[in-house]
């Protein structure tokens, strides 16, 4: 196939209308040096990946949301495009599994982890996505979970614009968790290395590091490393089988 039926296959698998639908100009954009073949090479890998998720394509906001994984990884190119795949599957699934943890509040966590793991050591790539997607599935069916979703998104750029510290600094160092090289390996200077960022946040806008506010700032902020941690553990056998998740800290 070329470049334009496996655009065109995309769209329709995706259910995402033409005037969202912008893959073809994120892939020349990441991938501008990178000859067709290669383009080639990352669409296959897409259309495979959706593909796995077929039996969810009636549900609209569910591809929506792996259209959103498509264009995050997207964003962060591996050294090798046959690299890519894999890229896609960690960064969907730690994509769905947080949504769902703020679907079901933070408290049930640990289940949903436990979930992941049980699932991790028993099962292939396949099933393991169709498990995913039925636990999904309910969530993505939830109007007005996906309403308040959508008015989330609509009051972003006011967030950004307003002068709701917190949300800026969280937004920062979300960005921060994405750009960075986190993995298990060097988990005690990430911390560190987070810990300096929150404080060049907390002067920046002015606030005292001892404040109650500063404290259970950076309390969230630490959390969202180790959510970011918890779910590479859970994920690291993928490529080689290993059954036994790295611990965390």
């Amino acid at each position: 196939m070329d470049l334009s039926s496996l655009y065109s296959e995309l769209k329709e698998l995706l259910s995402i209308p033409d005037e969202n639908f912008n893959l073809e100009r994120d892939i020349n954009h990441y991938y501008n040096t990178e000859p067709d073949e290669n383009k080639l090479e990352i669409l296959g890998d897409i259309l495979s990946f959706v593909n796995k998720f077929a039996m969810f394509k009636d549900i609209t906001p569910f591809m929506n949301s792996l259209y959103t994984c498509i264009n995050k990884t997207l964003e962060i190119k591996p050294e090798s495009i046959f690299d890519f795949d894999d890229l896609l599957v960690r960064n969907s699934i730690m994509h769905f599994v947080q949504e769902y943890i703020n679907y079901s509040k933070i408290i049930q966590k640990d289940q949903v982890f436990q979930f992941l793991a049980d699932s991790l050591e028993k099962l292939q790539i396949q099933p393991l996505i169709v498990n995913l997607g039925l636990l999904l599935k309910p969530m993505y069916q939830d109007q007005a979970y996906i309403s308040n979703q959508e008015n989330l998104k609509e009051i972003e750029v006011i967030y950004n614009s307003s002068n709701d510290v917190d949300i800026k600094i969280k937004q920062e160092i979300d960005i921060w968790l994405n750009t960075n090289n986190i993995n298990l390996e060097n988990q005690d200077e990430l911390r560190e290395d987070l810990k300096k960022e929150f404080e060049n946040s907390i002067t920046k806008y002015n606030l005292t590091l001892d404040s109650e506010k500063s404290k259970k700032l950076e309390l969230e902020v630490m959390e969202m490393l180790t959510m970011k941690l918890a779910m590479l553990s859970l994920m690291e056998h993928i490529p080689d089988d290993s059954l036994k998740p790295i611990p965390i800290k």
